[in-house]
């Protein structure tokens, strides 16, 4: 995955920046065209920043048409700036040097040695945070992000310790600190679900004390239908944590992990390397900006899927409840009552695919990172067959979790990405899904043969197999790893993943 990083700053855009008549107007104009051709010319991710004005004014406290036409100017093309990140929300990026301002003041911005040595003008502490912003964006075009939240209970989300100090004598409240502190840590913890974060719950303590706060305490915002899961036990945390990857289908790299006690944090570091850890600070007033100092979870879009996560868990949970009554798998399975629509993915999809692109590991047959410019290219190309699957089941609606892309190669279609998300897997719906997929190319395309690649990863080898029990014959092992599969009889791919308690519909 390449970026592009286009850096532009006032200070090279205009002579005599910042002193007496110096041209703002012109120079706004100018860094609005090139950042615009930009945006119309690269295909790639493009990083773009916001820019800052002049710290000292040469007109001293007489600020007349000169000093406002200079700020509102430059007020301007950062709200245009804004505007272009916004309207291409996934393919271009905004690093917002304001904000890095903002936070660091002028010594941590500005190194003037280095501006009039080298015409480089930004602090080292400026640079680090441009630096992490640019570097977030790429773990998230290439996969690498983290989904999921988990929560210590005491002296975490409220302080005190509740088996000892009681619902009542917990300290959480809206109004008085430290109690306060904590109230606002768990808003920001809300803000998180609120784009798609996972939250789970790892806390050594009684069940019950816990679910009573979570349920009975007036002023805590966390309640139990905003947790995914939860293991409220004596067990070592780093054993609740692997039980939790497992329980949500998620990978160990996807958690991070907040606790107030150092030496739990350092076992969990010690004996799960691959999860973050995150440790409550001593001063506790920092608290509740702690995830947003370590956005750990960063991400390019917001889609309704994210804003409805914490809603599917939930009801995540009532399946998994039904699955201890029926003991029998493929009794469990027809009980679910699953229902799999396939379409073609529209202009209303592409942020979701582009999402599942990038953050989908498990059930991912290629992991090829295809961008939001090539999603836009293939929904019109007359060579390319996108299509999506909508999951359902008795308990509601899972949305748009599955994407298949197929590429016509004279008579024969090649899958070019098989993914779905994890919420859906342990259900067959992957076979379900190709085997409507083969009908749709059989009848579209009229399609016979269709090559497909296994390209393994270090998250997927799940699927090593599965084009072969989709009915697929392993054709050739390449020498990078890659295994490619053929399948010359459509029919016999449509039959073979014939799934009789899943009901498959086609969209037209």
């Amino acid at each position: 995955m390449r970026i592009t990083v286009l850096a532009l700053g006032l200070e090279e855009s205009a002579p005599n920046f910042g002193h007496m008549n110096w041209p703002v107007t012109e120079a706004c104009e100018h860094i609005l065209t090139l950042v615009r051709m930009a945006a119309a010319t690269w295909g790639s991710p493009l990083c773009i920043n916001t820019v800052l004005a002049p710290l000292f004014q040469p007109w001293g406290l007489a600020h007349g048409s000169e000093f406002m036409e200079a700020e509102n100017a430059i007020a301007a093309l950062n709200s245009e700036l804004r505007a272009i990140a916004t309207a291409a929300s996934g393919r271009i990026i905004l690093c917002d040097w304001e904000r890095y301002a903002r936070l660091l003041g002028e010594q941590g911005t500005y190194d003037y040695r280095f501006w009039y040595s080298s015409r480089a003008p930004f602090a080292a502490s400026f640079l680090k945070l441009y630096a992490e912003d640019i570097a977030r964006t790429a773990r998230v075009l290439s996969g690498r992000i983290r989904k999921c939240l988990v929560l210590d209970c005491d002296n975490t989300l409220w302080g005190g310790i509740v088996g000892e100090d009681g619902l009542g004598g917990i300290r959480l409240s809206t109004d008085t600190v430290p109690g306060r502190y904590f109230h606002e840590f768990q808003r920001s913890v809300l803000d998180l679900a609120e784009r798609g974060v996972i939250l789970a719950l790892s806390s050594k303590n009684n069940e019950a004390d816990v679910m009573e706060v979570l349920n009975s305490h007036p002023d805590c915002l966390i309640r139990r239908d905003h947790l995914a899961s939860w293991r409220i036990s004596w067990a070592p945390k780093h054993e609740s944590l692997v039980e939790l990857a497992d329980e949500l289908g998620i990978n160990l790299d996807s958690m991070v992990f907040v606790d107030d006690n150092p030496a739990e944090c350092e076992l969990v570091r010690q004996a799960l390397p691959q999860v973050a850890v995150i440790q409550v600070p001593d001063r506790l007033e920092q608290l509740p900006s702690l995830l947003f100092r370590n956005d750990l979870f960063g991400t390019l879009t917001i889609t309704e899927t994210d804003r409805r996560r914490a809603e599917s868990y939930r009801v995540q949970r009532e399946r998994r409840d039904l699955q201890r009554t029926v003991k029998n798998p493929k009794d469990y399975l027809a009980s679910l009552g699953t229902r799999v629509v396939l379409r073609l993915a529209g202009e209303r999809d592409v942020a979701r695919v582009v999402q599942l692109l990038q953050r989908t590991n498990q059930f991912n047959l290629t992991t090829r990172r295809h961008d939001e410019s090539i999603v836009r290219e293939l929904l019109t190309s007359p060579s390319a067959l996108l299509l999506v699957c909508d999951v359902s089941d008795r308990f509601g609606s899972m949305g748009l979790t599955g994407v298949l892309l197929a590429l016509r190669k004279g008579n024969v279609a090649e899958i070019d990405s098989l993914l779905l998300s994890c919420r859906v897997l342990g259900r067959e719906v992957e076979f379900a899904f190709v085997a409507a997929a083969a009908d749709w190319l059989r009848r579209e395309w009229k399609t016979e043969t269709i090559d497909a690649k296994f390209i393994p990863s270090a998250k997927n080898m799940q699927c090593a197999d599965f084009w072969e029990r989709c009915g697929f014959a392993r054709n050739s092992s390449l020498a990078d790893g890659v295994i490619k599969f053929r399948a010359v009889d459509v029919t016999e791919v449509i039959s073979f993943n014939n799934r009789q308690f899943i009901t498959i519909e086609v969209e037209a």
